[in-house]
């Protein structure tokens, strides 16, 4: 067994937001890290399916559930659950952008509800978990933050939803860092999957020299988590623009202040 198996040892790592494409690449890696895993789709999707093959396949727990993270009541007896039944060690917010392939669109617009509803939804299992993870003498967070690394910029809406989940990321890590739970934000870039959805250039796909397939950005995510890395970029053209562009982006910082000092967000 590897030190990196050994490492992770979670008894289950939750994935909020596993339909796309990024959040089943992170599936399949954690469990090939001999993980159990609770796969939590926030649109129609099922995961029953892809559950039962990763379980087969890797011989861990693998659970799939469907969660409407507009729904209060049900996040609170979701989390309430988790709590009674297992131990998480590992929890992954992938809500905030993923890429269906099958669908042919982004998963947040397969939701029924928007960007700022989906981020409360996630920071309030976030929220509901942590009392429990506290405890433990390590565990993970993770938030997979998109970044505007192509030309076009994100609209309002997305802007809000990233700068919120970014904020809230860094008040977790401030909030948690004398404790044994860790927290990492990764900056996908561009997935190379999502590049056949995309116009030719000239014969070639715009910025596909920076493009990276899920599975990739899944094997630097997870492994940058376990190592205790705060901030994961795969790909190091993908590095090399984030800190050159990052200061041009002025709602991607953590300037948001209705979040409070309690971690919970308002509702």
């Amino acid at each position: 067994m590897s030190d990196t198996r050994q490492k992770l040892n979670t008894q289950y790592t939750i994935i909020v937001g596993a339909e796309g494409e990024l959040g089943r690449a992170m599936a399949r890696e954690i469990a090939r890290k001999g993980c159990n895993l609770i796969l939590v789709s926030t649109t129609s999707i099922d995961l029953q399916r892809f559950a039962i093959g990763l379980q087969l396949k890797e011989e861990v727990q693998v659970n799939a559930v469907k969660l409407d993270l507009s729904d209060r009541e049900a996040i609170q007896v979701f989390t309430e659950e988790l709590r009674g039944r297992f131990e998480v060690r590992a929890l992954i917010n992938n809500i905030t952008c993923d890429w269906s392939v099958a669908h042919n669109m982004c998963i947040s617009e397969l939701a029924t509800d928007d960007f700022l509803t989906r981020f409360r939804g996630a920071a309030l299992i976030t929220w509901s978990l942590l009392p429990q993870m506290s405890k433990l003498s390590s565990a993970y967070i993770q938030h997979i933050i998109p970044f505007p690394f192509r030309k076009n910029q994100f609209s309002p809406e997305m802007q809000q939803s990233v700068s919120k989940m970014y904020a809230f990321t860094k008040e977790l890590d401030e909030e948690l860092k004398h404790t044994g739970v860790a927290v990492s934000k990764v900056h996908p870039a561009p997935v190379k999957n999502m590049m056949l959805q995309m116009e030719f250039t000239n014969g070639i796909f715009e910025e596909e020299i920076n493009s990276l397939t899920p599975g990739t950005i899944a094997i630097k995510a997870v492994n940058g988590m376990l190592r205790g890395d705060r901030l994961i970029i795969p790909g190091f053209w993908n590095r090399v623009q984030f800190f050159l562009n990052r200061q041009s982006t002025g709602w991607f910082r953590a300037t948001d202040e209705s979040l409070g000092s309690s971690l919970q967000p308002s509702m």
